[in-house]
């Protein structure tokens, strides 16, 4: 049965209630495995473009770490959730990371650029946050966090190397773009110093004073 039809019969059998629930729930807690693999896969499902696809894997990451910064203000970050959290993260940083190719394999280097500053900025804010929430966490929250932390601080050197990437191949498209709108009528003037003009095609010798064609 596929997924969506899935995650129907279980919101319907349930009841909305347990949906809602589910959306305030951290790792560790019951319905923790149904946010995850119920409500936040069946909002991905609707995704149809690569760009959408990214944002709706950014927005998850970005819950992931938010999660990991509440368990950490009350001082409850198990082993399992620690394992749970990054093991999410990763999976949904990876997969952004494969849109923001995608996007570039289809030549669309604006959207790449957009995408991956937007992923650069979300992990960059919540590493900043987490850090925060570790430093003020009790010992065990702390040891816990460690490697939530290395993950997601390796993770922005790949946002970082990214966003600079897909910005500059954004760049040299317009710049292309540009060039070729700019060269785009094949044909130029010169002036009375031999210069081009573009709006006649033709050329003034300097000696001669002779109006000569020019076709490039």
């Amino acid at each position: 049965m596929p997924f969506i039809a899935i995650a129907l019969v279980l919101a319907a059998t349930l009841g909305g209630g347990t949906a809602l629930v589910a959306d305030t729930s951290l790792p560790g807690e019951a319905l923790w495995g149904f946010k995850v693999e119920v409500n936040e896969r069946f909002a991905g499902a609707f995704n149809a473009s690569e760009k959408a696809k990214a944002d709706w894997d950014i927005s998850v990451l970005k819950t992931r770490l938010s999660e990991a910064e509440k368990l950490a203000a009350k001082g409850e970050v198990s082993a399992s959730a620690q394992a749970k959290i990054e093991a999410n993260f990763d999976a949904h940083a990876q997969a952004v990371a494969k849109h923001i190719s995608r996007l570039e394999e289809k030549g669309d280097y604006t959207a790449a650029a957009e995408v991956a500053a937007r992923f650069q900025a979300a992990v960059a804010g919540h590493a900043t946050a987490l850090a925060s929430a570790s430093a003020n966490a009790n010992v065990n929250a702390q040891a816990a966090l460690l490697p939530i932390l290395q993950r997601v601080r390796a993770t922005l050197d790949t946002a970082s190397d990214l966003s600079a990437h897909a910005s500059a191949r954004a760049a040299a498209e317009a710049n292309a773009e540009a060039s070729s709108n700019t060269n785009g009528n094949g044909s130029v003037e010169t002036s009375i110093d031999g210069s081009a003009n573009s709006e006649t095609g033709a050329s003034v010798e300097p000696a001669t004073g002779v109006r000569v064609d020019v076709g490039l």
